[in-house]
């Protein structure tokens, strides 16, 4: 019996790690024989320092190329683990300049030549090593790292929609809006700017004939989509969810949106695998790094824009005009995506 360790940020009740985790799990039980496989996610209580129980150490989509999980991954590399890296990506608040053809002018974010030795071994030793966007790509090139390194994209876009009901969301446009908190660690550093913007982008799109149904990822963000709700002030023509839907729900009910506005990275994604055009709101890098990927960089706004409610407005009136080539777009490039996530269980790389 080969065992798997799946490591993410699970047992936490974040929707999008959790579902990270399912995409998994879910793959594992369709490609890998369960006589010879074993699957066991890094639950709260899980060693991560030694791995003797295990064949295989998996830095999964719910995880980042940071400290940590690097550390995790490094010693499993140090104790001749197979080693497989999922759609994981960097991570950072240090702001970021492209040239003019989209690439980063530097990737270089002054880490530690301890973490780019770490990395730098990491590649070396990874018998699969898929990285969510280009961005994360070429921040680890910079790092020297080469061989296996490609683009898998990020492993929500194995996520198909679900069969949609009749529902009366569907008898007018509606945006959903994902709002919450990364306790201002973000771009800018102010989410209380940030909110307001969103809350007169909100009004704007209101007064404009859109309906606006607020939804939430993790339970830590319920205050800050109540906040939201009070400051749109148009209860009539505003839908506030404060439930925890698991991930088809929620991608049921955002399939019936025209777009949405996304905070939390995995909204965007969920939105992507549903077909809705999204507009994010890209606090750090990874956001960046997902909206690159899917060859979206425009449907991206920085947290810290000077003219950010402008911005949304903008944006999210492209993403319900331009539906239909934005859908194509992204059918595309999930298809892709699909057939690289799934090469670690097809090709018995794990």
């Amino acid at each position: 019996m080969k065992k798997i360790l799946y490591v993410g940020w699970i047992g936490f009740n974040n929707l999008g790690d959790e579902w990270m985790w399912r995409l998994f799990e879910e793959s594992a039980e369709k490609y890998l024989d369960p006589q010879h496989y074993r699957v066991i996610p890094s639950l709260p209580g899980v060693d991560l320092q030694r791995f003797d129980d295990f064949d295989t150490v998996v830095l999964g989509g719910g995880s980042l190329l940071v400290p940590g999980y690097v550390d995790v991954a490094h010693r499993a590399a140090q104790q001749q683990k197979q080693l497989v890296i999922w759609g994981s990506g960097y991570d950072t608040q240090v702001p970021v300049q492209f040239d003019a053809s989209g690439k980063l002018m530097t990737a270089s974010f002054q880490e530690s030549e301890k973490m780019g030795k770490m990395l730098r071994e990491i590649g070396e030793h990874a018998s699969f090593f898929g990285v969510r966007g280009p961005l994360t790509h070429q921040y680890l090139q910079e790092t020297g790292i080469g061989g296996k390194l490609f683009v898998s994209g990020d492993p929500g876009m194995l996520m198909t929609l679900p069969t949609l009901e009749a529902s009366r969301d569907d008898q007018r446009p509606t945006i959903g809006i994902n709002w919450g908190t990364a306790y201002n660690r973000i771009y800018g550093k102010n989410e209380a700017a940030v909110e307001d913007a969103l809350a007169q982008a909100a009004k704007t799109l209101i007064q404009d004939g859109k309906h606006m149904y607020l939804y939430t990822m993790w339970g830590p963000d319920r205050e800050a989509i109540k906040r939201l709700y009070k400051k749109i002030n148009a209860p009539q023509h505003t839908t506030l969810d404060l439930e925890l839907h698991n991930h088809t729900e929620m991608m049921k009910r955002i399939g019936r949106f025209q777009a949405t506005i996304n905070y939390k990275l995995h909204a965007n994604i969920l939105s992507a695998s549903a077909g809705v055009p999204f507009v994010c709101l890209a606090y750090r890098f990874k956001c960046l790094d997902y909206c690159y990927s899917m060859g979206l960089p425009e449907m991206a706004v920085t947290t810290n824009h000077p003219q950010l409610q402008q911005e949304i407005v903008t944006l999210a009136t492209e993403a319900v005009q331009e539906r239909a080539s934005i859908r194509e777009r992204m059918a595309v490039q999930q298809k892709e995506m699909k057939e690289h996530l799934l090469k670690p269980f097809v090709h018995q790389l794990l």
